[in-house]
């Protein structure tokens, strides 16, 4: 893509997308996200983690510099289950509600993620959808899920750690930084809990009951602040539980293959999975892993008119 400055302009009216992308790595992953996904009445709001290297943020800013519509949040450390990531998003839709909330939908998405459809289609698909937000959502209990224990990610206090960066090169796994003291806590307000993906996209009348909700009630980030993957249940529990929840679709427009190392690494192997899929984005990718997989994907877009 060339210079973003010089992208033509959309219709007037056309539906316009908030992407509130919070990311830690490969700096050269996020700009190419942003440079598929750009249009000049988007908007793009960058969290890049404050444990991340200051060298790669630099890169990324560095590329957008100018870019008007591509801005950069607050940092927070993110680390695996705890509060950061949620942090971060929330960040993104405090900024989209001092700017009144101008973009129809919010979509929540991270550096390993990339579209599977072209910016018409996701216009296409997500204004067809007449103001419905899609949210993986289920009310707990849920029958079968981790046996039962999944309420304890909430009921429990967990105490997240901090752990040296020496520590992680020496096959320090996320889940031993976590302190964890068996009570019986509740959510605050009485909230009846609900569990999901951490990946949504919003409608504007979703993001402005979200956002004022956790304005309202700071104690309700407080209590989540020490809970254990917090991302995939605070957004459903506020909304779920309030008079839009019926304008809640309960699933992700995200394709996920839950495969190890949970969610499964995306390859060029995939891509007919990917074909059939009707979701708009797709995680996860590795260049790492595969560094063929996204040129794939933006050659079977380019020869077929913007569809795979």
């Amino acid at each position: 893509m060339g210079d973003l400055n010089d992208a033509p302009l959309n219709r007037p009216n056309q539906l316009r997308i908030a992407y509130v992308l919070v990311a830690h790595q490969r700096p050269e992953s996020i700009i190419r996200l942003v440079r598929r996904l750009y249009a000049p009445d988007h908007a793009f709001l960058i969290h890049y983690d404050l444990r991340s290297s200051e060298t790669n943020l630099r890169r990324i800013i560095d590329e957008f510099k100018g870019v008007s519509n591509v801005r950069f949040l607050k940092r927070f450390k993110c680390s695996w289950g705890d509060i950061g990531i949620v942090r971060a998003a929330f960040d993104g839709l405090r900024e989209l509600a001092e700017m009144n909330f101008p973009y129809d939908y919010a979509i929540h998405l991270s550096g390993q993620d990339y579209p599977i459809k072209s910016d018409a289609q996701i216009r296409e698909w997500l204004a067809a959808a007449a103001g419905a937000s899609f949210l993986e959502a289920t009310a707990w209990p849920i029958p079968n899920w981790e046996k039962g224990r999944a309420i304890k990610r909430l009921e429990n206090y967990h105490v997240h750690l901090p752990v040296p960066p020496w520590a992680r090169s020496l096959g320090w796994q996320p889940g031993w930084q976590h302190l964890t003291i068996p009570m019986k806590r509740k959510i605050p307000g009485g909230l009846h809990p609900y569990f999901g993906s951490a990946f949504w996209y919003l409608h504007r009348g979703c993001q402005k009951v979200l956002h004022e909700y956790l304005v309202q009630h700071p104690e309700l980030v407080s209590f989540y602040a020490h809970a254990l993957l917090p991302e995939e249940s605070i957004v459903q529990t506020v909304l779920m539980n309030s008079a839009l929840a019926s304008t809640v679709v309960p699933r992700t427009l995200t394709y996920v293959d839950w495969r190890p190392p949970w969610p499964g690494i995306l390859t060029v192997a995939d891509l007919p999975k990917l074909k059939q899929s009707d979701c708009l984005l797709a995680r996860k990718f590795s260049p790492a892993t595969d560094a063929q997989v996204l040129d794939q994907l933006d050659l079977l877009l380019a020869a077929s008119g913007g569809q795979i």
